[in-house]
C-alpha cells in the first residue's frame, strides 16, 4: 500500500494536481478499504475528518479514473420473468 501511496501522490504532482492534506486522507482509505462506493467513502471519510466534504471526495474519484488508478463500474438491473408482465 505505502508504494502504491507514493506512486499515486507522484502522479497528482506530475500533473499538476494540488496534494493535500484531505487527499492523502482520501487516498490512504481508498487503498485501505478498496471496492468502497464514493457515497460510503465520504461517509467513512467525513467521519474521521469533518473538513472532507462530497464535492472533495467526488473530485478524488474523478482525479484516480482520469489517471487511470480506479474505474466506474456500472450496475444493471434486469426485470425478472414476473416484471415483464407489468411492462
Amino acid at each position: 500500500m505505502d508504494q502504491t501511496f507514493k506512486e499515486i501522490l507522484a502522479s497528482f504532482k506530475k500533473n499538476g494536481m494540488r496534494i493535500t492534506v484531505q487527499r492523502k486522507r482520501l487516498l490512504a482509505l481508498i487503498l485501505k478499504s478498496p471496492g468502497m462506493s464514493p457515497k460510503e467513502l465520504f461517509y467513512s471519510a467525513h467521519k474521521a475528518d469533518s473538513s472532507i466534504g462530497r464535492a472533495t471526495v467526488y473530485r478524488m474519484v474523478n482525479s484516480l479514473q482520469e489517471l487511470g488508478y480506479i474505474r466506474r463500474q456500472y450496475i444493471t438491473i434486469e426485470p425478472s420473468q414476473t416484471m415483464q408482465h407489468f411492462g
